[in-house]
Protein backbone atom coordinates (compact mmCIF):
# COMPACT_ATOMS: atom_id res chain seq x y z
CA UNK A 1 0.00 0.00 0.00
CA UNK A 2 1.38 3.44 -1.29
CA UNK A 3 1.34 5.92 1.54
CA UNK A 4 0.33 3.65 4.06
CA UNK A 5 0.97 4.19 7.79
CA UNK A 6 1.01 2.24 11.11
CA UNK A 7 -0.74 3.29 14.09
CA UNK A 8 2.77 4.26 15.74
CA UNK A 9 3.26 6.36 12.96
CA UNK A 10 -0.10 8.05 12.98
CA UNK A 11 0.85 9.15 16.54
CA UNK A 12 3.90 10.61 15.26
CA UNK A 13 2.46 12.54 12.65
CA UNK A 14 0.05 13.79 15.05
CA UNK A 15 2.90 14.53 17.61
CA UNK A 16 0.88 12.67 19.87
CA UNK A 17 2.63 10.22 22.94
CA UNK A 18 3.55 6.86 21.86
CA UNK A 19 1.55 5.59 24.25
CA UNK A 20 -1.32 6.74 22.76
CA UNK A 21 -1.10 3.72 19.82
CA UNK A 22 -4.15 2.54 21.72
CA UNK A 23 -5.89 4.70 21.12
CA UNK A 24 -5.64 5.07 17.60
CA UNK A 25 -6.65 1.13 17.35
CA UNK A 26 -9.65 2.02 19.17
CA UNK A 27 -10.99 4.81 17.14
CA UNK A 28 -10.32 3.25 13.33
CA UNK A 29 -14.15 2.35 13.60
CA UNK A 30 -15.26 5.56 13.95
CA UNK A 31 -12.49 6.79 11.91
CA UNK A 32 -13.86 4.76 9.03
CA UNK A 33 -17.09 6.62 8.99
CA UNK A 34 -16.53 9.76 8.85
CA UNK A 35 -13.80 8.83 6.04
CA UNK A 36 -16.80 7.12 4.17
CA UNK A 37 -19.31 10.19 5.07
CA UNK A 38 -16.26 12.14 3.33
CA UNK A 39 -16.51 10.11 -0.21
CA UNK A 40 -13.41 8.05 0.85
CA UNK A 41 -12.63 4.74 2.07
CA UNK A 42 -10.51 3.61 4.71
CA UNK A 43 -7.87 0.76 3.88
CA UNK A 44 -6.29 -1.76 6.00
CA UNK A 45 -3.45 -3.78 5.40
CA UNK A 46 -3.78 -6.10 8.04
CA UNK A 47 -0.48 -7.49 10.17
CA UNK A 48 0.81 -10.37 9.14
CA UNK A 49 3.60 -12.87 10.52
CA UNK A 50 7.44 -11.82 9.28
CA UNK A 51 8.43 -15.32 9.54
CA UNK A 52 5.54 -17.78 7.69
CA UNK A 53 3.99 -14.46 6.27
CA UNK A 54 0.67 -15.67 8.09
CA UNK A 55 -1.85 -12.77 7.54
CA UNK A 56 -3.91 -11.95 10.42
CA UNK A 57 -7.98 -10.90 10.55
CA UNK A 58 -7.99 -8.28 13.17
CA UNK A 59 -5.46 -5.19 13.38
CA UNK A 60 -3.81 -5.81 16.66
CA UNK A 61 -1.40 -9.20 16.68
CA UNK A 62 0.74 -10.05 19.40
CA UNK A 63 1.93 -13.71 18.53
CA UNK A 64 1.52 -15.97 15.08
CA UNK A 65 -0.87 -18.79 16.06
CA UNK A 66 0.59 -21.06 12.99
CA UNK A 67 4.41 -20.58 14.07
CA UNK A 68 3.90 -18.81 17.56
CA UNK A 69 6.55 -16.18 16.58
CA UNK A 70 6.29 -12.63 17.59
CA UNK A 71 7.65 -10.62 14.45
CA UNK A 72 4.43 -8.91 13.65
CA UNK A 73 4.41 -6.58 10.93
CA UNK A 74 1.89 -3.86 12.05
CA UNK A 75 -1.22 -3.35 10.29
CA UNK A 76 -0.85 -0.28 8.10
CA UNK A 77 -3.74 1.88 7.36
CA UNK A 78 -4.50 4.31 4.49
CA UNK A 79 -6.96 6.72 3.29
CA UNK A 80 -7.94 6.97 -0.60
Amino acid sequence: MDNSLTAKEICNLLDLEPNRVKEVYSNIEKIAKIVRKKGLELMVMYPRCKNCGFEFSKIKASKCPRCKSERIEDARFMIR
